[in-house]
């Protein structure tokens, strides 16, 4: 039994080392990725950028028909799809919780206003089911972070 525990401990070790290992690369993937401006009381490696919240808007119905509730989800996929293959969603996706929060949205744009726009024109936004809250924040870069989406719709 003690062999059997200073082996999990063993293993344990080396799963943390592996695991710091893995960050350690990540982390200085985004640094080295980082378009952060140069100034002293910004710390290397963060940028600008507009977190979205997508809650429940005027219009939410959760018992809306299976039907019309799969076509605008699948208007509302391609839109976000569009707007990370435009460079503008660096991160986006649901909670999955049922809370008042359905969505976050990492936005690269230069102003609060385009930030809006752009969320403003999201088929789910459009309908009424979800209203955006718009936040500007200071994060790491995430330039090197999330999916990469083939172009005209592919997987």
């Amino acid at each position: 039994m003690l062999h059997s525990l200073a082996y999990l401990k063993g293993e344990t070790v080396r799963t943390k080392m592996l695991v710091a290992a893995v960050l350690l690369v990540f982390s200085t993937c985004c640094v080295a990725q980082s378009s952060a401006p140069d100034n002293p009381g910004i710390p290397k490696g963060m940028k600008h950028y507009f977190i979205g919240f997508l809650v429940k808007g005027p219009k939410y119905d959760a018992n809306l028909p299976k039907e019309e509730r799969a076509q605008l989800f699948q208007k509302h996929i391609a839109y976000i799809r569009s707007q990370a293959e435009a460079g503008k969603y660096k991160l986006a996706g649901p909670f999955l919780d049922d809370g008042n929060i359905g969505g976050i949205l990492i936005i690269d744009t230069a102003t609060e206003e385009e930030a809006k726009q752009i969320v403003a024109d999201d088929p789910m936004v459009q309908a009424g089911r979800m209203a955006p809250e718009i936040h500007p924040a200071l994060l790491a870069d995430v330039s090197c972070v999330g999916p990469e989406y083939k172009k005209n719709g592919g997987q």
